[in-house]
């Protein structure tokens, strides 16, 4: 069985509409998860329950890779369509896609393989990166992913993680030198200073020895896999801008405020409010918590 997944923190409008278009276009039974929203998120799904088929569960809010991690080691599923909670479903073609690929036991999951390339600016600053010092791990596109439980679920209890993290790889061998010379990146004059001398002690990633690594959400995971032999079905960067329509860092916006790369969550509100009337709900704001149809 294939169990299509949503997870909702403080954005019931935007989830609404990735839950609705799922039902739509997707034929797959859905679950909602309800992460200790404070917005009335809880008691308008319950609302949603009476005209449209998904199943709602609340869970305790943690960060959105150790969620995933615990998805995959408890739902009962053979595979997972990962949803976002700020993206709407055009049609299904993607999906098809993606359910095809997933057809050779080979493919641990399919979807949009975001590449790893050099980061231009160094992790969590706007300050510019050489090309040679910040790498960027290869990752699926979370947003809309479709993942075989099985082999995620070893690679799980093995110790992987969809976790984001950051390694620092200028000295791995005594990781109190590497966060030494971590600190350099913090000084104008040396933030552009990649050290080849330290090639010989770095660990290689993609073919590459950089002075430190990020691994975005499921990126760890996809570097296991694909070592032991896993492939991932790719459909290309084509197809995702067609085929779903991405609001992207809605949720980020809601619970950690603005930041350059999130969508203001107020901006998006009348957009997404527009799009539920399409599947008769109103979702003005004189709606009631328990929900309002049309």
């Amino acid at each position: 069985m294939t169990l299509a997944v949503i997870i909702n923190v403080e954005t019931k409008y935007v989830s609404s509409l990735a839950l609705l278009s799922a039902v739509r276009h997707i034929n797959l039974p859905v679950l909602l998860i309800d992460c200790e929203s404070q917005d009335g998120s809880f008691n308008w799904f319950c609302s949603l329950q009476r005209k449209h088929p998904f199943r709602l569960i609340t869970a305790p809010r943690r960060p959105h890779g150790a969620v995933l991690d615990w998805i995959f080691q408890t739902v009962e599923a053979d595979s997972i369509l990962l949803i976002d909670s700020d993206i709407e479903i055009l049609n299904k073609e993607m999906f098809e896609f993606m359910r095809v690929q997933l057809e050779d036991e080979r493919v641990y999951g399919a979807g949009y393989l975001q590449r790893g390339e050099w980061l231009k600016t160094h992790y969590g600053t706007d300050q510019r990166a050489e090309s040679g010092i910040a790498f960027y791990m290869t990752r699926p596109w979370i947003p809309f992913a479709l993942l075989r439980v099985g082999p995620i679920r070893e690679t799980l209890a093995a110790g992987a993680s969809f976790m984001h993290r950051l390694v620092l790889n200028d000295f791995p061998q005594i990781p109190a030198i590497g966060r030494l010379l971590w600190h350099r990146f913090r000084i104008p004059g040396l933030r552009q200073i990649r050290l080849r001398s330290l090639d010989s002690f770095r660990c290689e990633y993609e073919g590459h020895k950089p002075s430190y690594v990020f691994f975005d959400t499921g990126a760890q995971i996809h570097q296991v896999l694909t070592q032991r032999g896993f492939l991932f079905g790719d459909v290309g960067p084509d197809i995702p801008y067609w085929s779903v329509r991405h609001f992207h860092g809605v949720t980020r916006d809601v619970i950690h405020g603005p930041t350059r790369d999130a969508r203001s969550a107020s901006a998006v509100e009348p957009i997404v409010l527009d799009k539920l009337k399409e599947y008769g709900i109103c979702g003005s704001h004189a709606a009631t918590e328990r929900g309002t149809y049309e």
